[in-house]
């Protein structure tokens, strides 16, 4: 066998390793792309999902902090293993407002037709009077020309007694000529400008002056407090004497607004 002087020993078998090498490289580079396609929609989901937006921390400001309550509603709803201390109240029945309560009917005027009386009512209080030597309760008198009011008496068109009192001889003589009256007779008080009618159902003269004390108690319990709706007058008789008490008991009328009209 010939051998060729030019070709350098060893030269074939670098040449085969030299094609080993690259044929590795080559398979290499193919795995890569290989490897590639298999991840890349993996890898694309994962792009594509949105990234979690950090949690915002909230600024605090003293407006912003809430105030404590003690409503019945937060008790109420405040859950306790124990009986709570404080009674659940019930129920309301009704959501409905109540009406205000009405203003009693004070008198301010008295009108007697048949004695001509047209006067003023003021309301009077008791105070504490000498009477043969004994101190007693007594109801003060207006010095002027007009009627008292027995302040603790029943006010106009309710149950109860309403007493007024007046002289029968100084300070405006009120009530002078009250012993002429007749039973049957009208007798007119106002609230302001509210008409409440009575007629006289009882006239009575009752001994006072130099009385014992039980004999003026008896008399005074005409001015006491009563179940049924009464008007009650008292004054002194006769004329410029205080002998004896004169005592006018009325009863109301009824009328309708247009007869009060």
């Amino acid at each position: 066998m010939d051998v060729d002087s030019n070709q350098p020993l060893g030269s074939g078998g670098r040449q085969g390793r030299g094609l080993i090498a690259r044929l590795l490289v080559w398979a290499g580079v193919l795995l890569l792309l290989v490897g590639g396609m298999l991840a890349y929609p993996h890898v694309r989901s994962r792009l594509a999902a949105p990234l979690p937006a950090p949690a915002a921390t909230p600024s605090v400001t003293l407006s912003s902090v809430p105030t404590p309550t003690c409503t019945r509603a937060a008790f109420m709803s405040t859950p306790s293993s124990s009986p709570s201390p404080f009674p659940t109240p019930p129920a309301p029945t009704s959501t409905s407002i109540p009406s205000p309560t009405p203003t009693p009917a004070l008198p301010s005027r008295i009108v007697i037709s048949a004695i001509g009386v047209d006067a003023p009512v003021v309301p009077v209080s008791w105070q504490e009077a000498q009477v043969d030597g004994q101190t007693q309760a007594a109801w003060g008198v207006p010095d002027m020309y007009a009627a008292g009011w027995h302040e603790t008496s029943a006010p106009l068109g309710v149950p109860g007694n309403t007493v007024l009192n007046g002289h029968n001889t100084n300070n405006g003589e009120i009530f002078r000529r009250l012993y002429t009256m007749d039973v049957g007779d009208t007798i007119i008080l106002y609230a302001g400008d509210a008409p409440y009618t009575y007629t006289v159902s009882e006239m009575l003269i009752l001994p006072e002056g130099g009385q014992p004390l039980e004999v003026r108690l008896e008399n005074a319990r005409h001015i006491l407090p009563t179940d049924d709706e009464r008007l009650t007058i008292v004054t002194c008789h006769p004329y410029g004497s205080l002998r004896n008490r004169l005592v006018v008991i009325a009863r109301p009328i009824r009328m309708t607004n247009r007869q009060r009209q």
